[in-house]
């Protein structure tokens, strides 16, 4: 990595730390065993947002997507503030700002916190209006000042603070109301110009400035950081890059900047684990062995269940630990994990004589970074975190509490008992919650090894046998239609390979074009796909050698067809100067003439070979393709063509089913031994143990792709791995492998194993849909290097798969449900982002061909919130389509366009609606 680009991963690396840690790298780096800062402590609670939060939540992930943004709105000006006046962030909670200002400025600790609490209260009071999707917010804030002596203690890999001043923090903000300061009477002494109120005990309310006295001039900031020698970079990079989890590292490497856009949504479990009872003021040194033991006891048992601990701040009279499963590295069973996880830490040896309390919550969250470049943390945000929180914090000494998602996951493990319905600041209806009791005791059954894999085709040979018939009936000129039909994941594109490998010996000359789950508002997309094939022409080729390559293949299949070379290019987006055959038709005479000259390019390849027409993902047709299917398919009769469709089951009664050469192949789940025979043949072991088969049966329901992608996983996680001989084992205890409940589960459970750059491309990638070129990733891919390795690497992982034309790359997600998830773990700004980006390099890369892509740029920009160009390319593609007479698409375009519209300029009158729609 250059020098300048390990400057940039250092400055982002040091944002995500307090200066004090930086300060014991570069200024002094005694080591200690603990600290006694003299400081003052300042904690600034923003309210507001759990109103916020709650009416958000309508909107599904995409709420906590907003909240986030609003939060780091606030506290970006906030955090400045806080640096202006010589403060340390220490940490962020969810809404708020833990700061310390050290006593090493000529203005006390206490007058400094105070100042900067002030101005950061006029910030707020100045925008405490919140304008939101469901509504406009009032924003507040209230804030608690303590000074006196503060427990420090450097973890190595972490960082605490504590002890009676830290404390009296929490309990003096739930003293202070929206828009006061309330601060203890070591901050009252060292304000002396100021005015209070004495509300009680060592607590007053902040009242202003003395008459005719004015505020000091801030300090001169002293800030750790800029530029550094690039030796000191590389010598402080990896002691500082211990602070944060390597995960995290790794994303800094790959790309040091970070925004909105960066956030996930992903599905955890959360736990918060509040202790007491450290003497951090009475005996410190015996409070900072108590806490090395403590951080080792929760990290080890985090790392024993996977999971992430996000941070440890205080609460009131205690300290507490976030904890958080399924996030970075997904687990089908983060309810498990994270339920075991609170069990063994509330039974560790460690920590009796401890007061520990714990509470466990599931659901989905916004994992993402919050506060500013100058000081951030990466968290988790949203109503799931809120609810664990509060769970713990009304949790008894030494007990545990749960939500139900929580229970409904784990009860097989643990006895729990229902403690009834709560109220909890944030929700609006009670909540049911229960009080974790002893585990159950489960049966040890260790798993036998195994040897090797296999690629055997299972339970198809009657669906072989079937084709076989065909593939005799199509070479005695019998025109056939063959169907393959199934839910997803059921091997219906399994076995058209296989169909694939059976043509091959006949000599069968195979045409191929795929629809997309957003293609039914592309008029022929398929058929575009497959028409390229015909003519060769690649997706690099510019207009005019597009337009050379249609006219010499049409001229070989039949010189008078050139005279209707305009009503192909209108179809494949490539303008042709109108004939006097095309000049006067109308729409659907051209649609017509156009199914003709397709039917003519069929017979032309018929007579010299067979050949087959493979369709997949049928059931995202557009309309007009759908009629050319049938149409095809009702003048095949005495030709050597095959017309093979996959699709999952159609909503629609096509007229191509009702052929009496059509047959159909319905791809059922697998039967229990069939299952079981697919799971041996792929990990083929010797002595497969009757329970893990069970399991998989179980749990993959005779889904074929679900049982592969188990297996993958296993093999990902080192459960499967190839001993000194080069030979398959199998290594673990069945009562330890949890298999999700889901093939979504599964997947997600892979990519989050990805190398982080393969990961991120594989989510850019899913952006462009289930298909898409090397080209087209590279131009809007942020970082072109070693993304060629990854790609490589996916189609390794059986992720992607790709072909080459003429130097041209393509690549296809292996199975769709792949791209989804991808799809979905991005958040909805990235998503955005990306669609912009994918409409903007489409729309001036290939401008010449711009005609050609008018669908997708209007796919892109509208899902990218570019409203104009939305509504521009959405009228003309809706134009585009209408001309083919492919009405549905049309009237999808321009209600697309009319969405568009609406965005920018206000509703339409309802009139106006319909007669845009008629015409």
């Amino acid at each position: 990595m250059k020098s300048q680009d390990r400057q940039e991963v250092f400055a982002s690396l040091i944002g995500f730390l307090p200066q004090k840690v930086l300060s014991s790298r570069f200024v002094d780096t005694r080591r200690r065993i603990y600290e006694i800062l003299d400081a003052a402590l300042l904690f600034a609670d923003i309210s507001g947002f759990t109103a916020m939060s709650e009416k958000l939540t309508a909107l599904g992930r995409e709420g906590s997507e907003e909240v986030t943004k609003i939060i780091n709105g606030y506290f970006r000006p906030l955090i400045d503030i806080i640096i202006d006046w010589g403060g340390d962030i220490y940490r962020f909670g969810g809404d708020a700002i833990f700061s310390v200002f050290p006593q090493q400025h000529i203005l006390p600790a206490g007058a400094r916190a105070l100042y900067a609490a002030r101005q950061a209260l006029e910030y707020v009071g100045k925008n405490r209006s919140v304008r939101t999707r469901t509504g406009t917010f009032k924003i507040d804030m209230h804030v608690g000042i303590t000074r006196g002596p503060v427990f420090y203690k450097d973890l190595k890999s972490d960082f605490f603070i504590g002890g009676d001043t830290a404390f009296n923090l929490m309990a003096l903000v739930d003293r202070a109301s929206g828009g006061e300061i309330v601060v203890d009477a070591g901050v009252r002494e060292e304000t002396e110009n100021e005015r209070f109120r004495h509300i009680e005990k060592q607590a007053w309310k902040y009242l202003g400035v003395k008459s005719g006295y004015c505020v000091p001039s801030r300090p001169k900031k002293t800030i750790i950081g800029g530029a550094i020698p690039s030796a000191v970079v590389e010598e402080k990079i990896v002691d500082l890059s211990a602070y944060v989890p390597p995960w995290l590292y790794k994303r800094l490497e790959m790309k040091p900047v970070f925004d909105q856009k960066d956030g996930e949504h992903r599905k955890v479990a959360v736990a918060f684990a509040h202790f007491a009872g450290i003497p951090y003021d009475k005996d410190p040194r015996q409070a900072a062995g108590q806490l090395d033991k403590i951080y080792e006891a929760f990290t080890t048992t985090i790392s024993a269940y996977d999971g992430w601990l996000n941070k440890i701040d205080l609460y009131k009279e205690s300290a507490r630990v976030l904890v958080v499963f399924g996030f970075p590295l997904a687990h089908e069973d983060c309810e498990q994990r994270a339920a075991l996880f609170a069990h063994d830490i509330m039974n560790h040896p460690v920590l009796k004589g401890i007061a520990l309390r714990i509470g466990l919550n599931a659901g989905f969250v916004f994992a993402v970074p919050v506060g500013s470049e100058f000081r951030r943390e990466y968290t988790v945000m949203g109503d799931t975190v809120n609810l664990a929180a509060r769970l713990a914090a009304k949790a008894p000494c030494q007990r545990i509490i749960a939500s139900g998602p929580i229970v409904d996951s784990t009860y097989a493990l643990f006895h729990y008992v229902s403690k009834g319905k709560k109220e909890f600041k944030g929700k609006k209806d009670r909540v049911v919650i229960y009080e974790q009791g002893e585990k159950k005791q489960l049966d040890k059954k260790i798993l036998s090894r195994w040897i090797s894999e296999s690629s055997q085709l299972v339970g198809r040979k009657k669906e072989l046998q079937a084709f076989q018939f065909v593939i005799t009936n199509v070479k005695k000129s019998t025109g056939r239609i063959c169907g393959i039909t199934g839910e997803a994941g059921m091997g219906k594109s399994r076995l058209a390979q296989e169909f694939m490998a059976m043509l091959e010996p006949a000599r069968f000359h195979v045409l191929t074009g795929a629809c997309v789950s957003y293609g039914r508002s592309f008029s022929y997309h398929p058929w575009i796909v497959l028409l390229n094939e015909f003519f060769g022409i690649l997706p690099s080729d510019p207009p005019a050698a597009q337009k050379k390559k249609i006219q010499q293949v049409v001229k070989r299949v039949n010189n008078k067809l050139v005279d209707w070379l305009p009503i192909i290019g209108e179809v494949l987006g490539l303008p042709f100067p109108e004939s006097k055959l095309t000049k006067f038709l109308d729409a659907k005479i051209r649609k017509q003439r156009f199914f003709d000259i397709v039917f003519d390019f069929i017979k032309y390849k018929a007579q010299r070979s067979p050949v087959c027409i493979l369709l997949e993902d049928v059931h995202w047709a557009d309309s007009v393709s759908m009629e050319l299917i049938n149409y095809i398919g009702r003048n095949i009769g005495e030709m050597k063509v095959l017309v093979l469709l996959v699709y999952r089951p159609l909503k629609n009664k096509e007229e191509f089913r009702e052929k009496a050469y059509f047959s159909e192949i319905v791809v059922r789940e697998l039967t229990r031994n069939e299952t079981a025979q697919l799971t041996g043949s792929l990990l083929n072991i010797k002595s497969l143990p009757d329970g893990f088969r069970g399991l998989v049966i179980e749990k993959s329901q005779g889904n074929p792709f679900y049982v592969e992608e188990i297996v993958k996983s296993f093999i990902e996680q080192g459960l499967v791995f190839e001993d000194t001989n080069g030979k398959w084992k199998f290594s673990g205890e069945l009562k330890t492998i949890r298999i999700p409940d889901t093939v979504e589960g599964v997947i997600l459970s892979r990519i989050d194993r990805l190398d982080i750059k393969d990961r991120d491309v594989l989510q850019t990638a899913s952006v462009l849909g289930r298909e898409f070129d090397e080209f087209i990733l590279n131009g809007i891919y942020h970082d072109t290097g070693g993304l060629k390795r990854s790609l490589n690497n996916l189609q390794l992982l059986d992720l992607l798969g790709s072909e080459k034309q003429q130097g041209e790359v393509h690549y296809i997600f292996k199975h769709v449900l792949t791209k989804e998830v991808a799809y979905d773990t991005l958040s909805f700004a990235k998503k955005r982002e990306l669609h912009c980006k994918t409409g903007t390099f489409i729309e001036s890369t290939l401008k010449t061909r711009k005609e050609e892509f008018l669908g997708l740029l209007s796919h892109h920009f509208y899902h990218g919130l570019d409203y104009e160009k939305a509504l521009l390319y959405s009228v003309e593609a809706g134009e585009k389509a209408k001309k083919v007479y492919a009405n549905e698409e049309a009237i999808e375009f321009f209600t697309r366009a009319i969405d568009s519209y609406e965005k920018l300029e206000g509703p339409i009158p309802t009139k106006a609606k319909t007669m845009s729609k008629k015409s």
